[in-house]
């Protein structure tokens, strides 16, 4: 049965589960990440990404302003979204970073730029070889951002709330999609 509640201004009772958290950071390939001009504007751009090892990472030109406003203010943000995944609509995630910028690690750069080829290429070798290829320039930079604040919202829980199948608190029970093809293979 369904609570009395009518008012659904806060939505922190209606968090991503750490589980649609995972899937939704391997179907997603793009996130928006925002950092802060010299001015304190918040701007911010799309970007293909890579969740591995805790942290975010993405790649640009090192001319771009974003480089050296994040080397100068390393509070950034990162937004994603599970639409146009098999997760469905209406379920985001916003999260507080620490940006650092790497100009020219080979580390780095080995790893990174396989895991973003074959995310972007659904697994596929061949064609992630040649995106690779694409990606190794000289004036390429990778960015890393390590997670500070999750702050998620899943609009399913609501509909369900609303429609008297789930209240706040209780155990969310819901079938994700599989991982993709290429989870696993970097």
């Amino acid at each position: 049965m369904a609570d009395a509640k009518t008012n659904y201004d806060d939505v922190s009772v209606y968090p991503l589960d750490d589980a649609k958290i995972e899937r939704m950071l391997q179907l997603q390939s793009e996130c928006a990440v925002l950092w802060s001009t010299k001015d304190a504007w918040p701007v911010g751009v799309m970007h293909r990404f890579v969740y591995q090892d805790g942290k975010f990472w993405v790649t640009c030109a090192g001319q771009r302003k974003r480089v050296p406003a994040l080397k100068a203010r390393d509070k950034s943000a990162v937004i994603i979204s599970s639409e146009g995944t098999a997760l469905g609509r209406d379920q985001t995630m916003t999260v507080k970073c620490r940006a650092t910028v790497h100009d020219d690690n080979p580390q780095v750069k080995g790893w990174f730029y396989h895991a973003l080829a074959m995310k972007m290429n659904n697994g596929n070798e061949a064609g992630a070889a040649g995106f690779e290829k694409f990606l190794d320039t000289p004036a390429r930079v990778i960015i890393e951002l390590v997670p500070v604040k999750w702050i998620t919202y899943d609009g399913t829980k609501v509909a369900a709330h609303v429609a008297g199948q789930w209240q706040p608190g209780e155990p969310w029970e819901q079938e994700l999609p599989p991982a993709p093809p290429w989870v696993g293979k970097v």
